[in-house]
């Protein structure tokens, strides 16, 4: 059997009748496909240039995994661009991280990981649930999905009845996830007291977080900001209009829009902005930038930053103990609103929520059970 076809940059994956297989560089000009010892046989890259080419057929098994890389390592460059467009960049990070650690798994075990059989991802999540959290568990059985879906293997495991009811059970043990600590309006007046000079580190980290909390999105969203996602409004309010261009949640780009209030008081997420930007002298591109110990204004910062200077900023305002984290600003908003009688519809607007998902509700974690509550009415029994 052989196979014509123009050679690109990197192998390919391609379904067979009834295995799936690696296009491999190694017996070029062959008419047929000869045996291969996977032993001994390694998978080879090719030349940069295109060309014309007879190739060989691999069975993908957890050794072969192994010796390619994992799937990334054997995709066509502009296949594997596309394949990680399509997820948030610490989602794929999360996944890559995962796929090693179901490979060394399976390997472990004895059993492939690609194709897995249901009864392999079944005795996975049974194994991994008195070791990890039920999220990250969660987790790695849908990079095990999203895995043999981008490969199209048939028949996916990971759907199957035997590991449903298998993550049914999981989600019945479950505990209570533990959560970032929100920060709120009266926690940020205490941050900003205790960040105070003009070091171009303390306007950054004071117009971040004040920022932040304002607009209630995610830490991603926040260093993806740019100066030309600004527009000032006249009308109305006074205020800035935030284009939020891409979140977790829409990948395709579709954006929304979220505000950012002008108040007038010394937490002002608008003074803030401007006074960092203006020192900083930022006029273009990234908002939230790194700054070198010599004053140094760099590049964007990445969304763990966020966590760090969040984090630092609590400790340094003396603030109760906690899980801080670039979540907790998020975290704030919704807390903060529920607590002010927001409806979840007006707060969704802001986050980008939808506002039937559970998550938002969630979030609502630090109001007194008498608060919002009916059965709380005083002249109730």
């Amino acid at each position: 059997m052989g196979l014509d076809m123009p050679w690109s940059s990197r192998s390919l994956i391609i379904r067979g009748e009834v295995n799936t297989y690696i296009l491999s560089s190694d017996n070029v000009g062959l008419s047929e496909v000869s045996p291969i010892n996977e032993s001994t046989q390694p998978l080879t890259k090719v030349n940069q240039r295109s060309t014309t080419m007879t190739t060989q057929l691999i069975p993908i098994t957890t050794s072969t995994l192994s010796q390619a890389g994992a799937v990334d390592e054997v995709l066509q460059e502009d296949t594997l661009e596309l394949m990680r467009g399509s997820l948030a960049p610490a989602t794929w990070r999360a996944y890559k991280a995962d796929r090693v650690a179901l490979v060394d798994w399976c390997r472990s075990h004895g059993v492939e990981a690609l194709p897995a059989t249901p009864a392999t991802v079944a005795n996975y999540v049974g194994s991994m649930s008195a070791v990890l959290a039920p999220a990250t568990v969660l987790r790695r059985v849908a990079m095990w999905s999203w895995w043999h879906e981008s490969v199209n293997v048939e028949n996916n495991p990971c759907r199957s009845s035997e590991v449903r009811k298998a993550i049914r059970g999981l989600r019945r043990t479950e505990s209570r996830q533990s959560v970032a600590s929100p920060l709120t309006a009266a926690e940020l007046g205490l941050i900003l007291e205790s960040t105070k000079g003009d070091s171009l580190v303390n306007l950054r980290d004071r117009a971040l977080i004040t920022v932040g909390l304002a607009l209630g999105c995610r830490r991603s969203e926040l260093v993806a900001l740019n100066v030309e996602d600004l527009t000032e409004v006249d009308q109305g309010p006074s205020g800035v209009a935030v284009l939020i261009r891409r979140s977790k949640t829409d990948q395709e780009g579709h954006g929304h829009e979220a505000w950012l209030p002008r108040t007038g008081r010394a937490t002002c997420p608008v003074a803030a902005l401007n006074e960092w930007l203006k020192v900083a002298k930022i006029t273009e591109g990234p908002l939230f930038r790194s700054v070198t110990r010599h004053g140094v204004v760099g590049v964007r910062l990445s969304d763990r930053s966020v966590s760090t200077i969040v984090e630092v900023a609590a400790i340094r305002a003396g603030l109760p103990l906690g899980r801080w984290s670039g979540h907790s600003l998020r975290a704030g908003f919704v807390t903060d609103h529920a607590r002010r009688g927001a409806e979840t519809r007006t707060i969704a607007r802001q986050t980008g929520h939808s506002p039937t998902s559970p998550v938002i509700h969630r979030y609502v974690r630090d109001l007194r059970p008498w608060q919002d509550n009916a059965a709380a009415t005083g002249d109730w029994l």
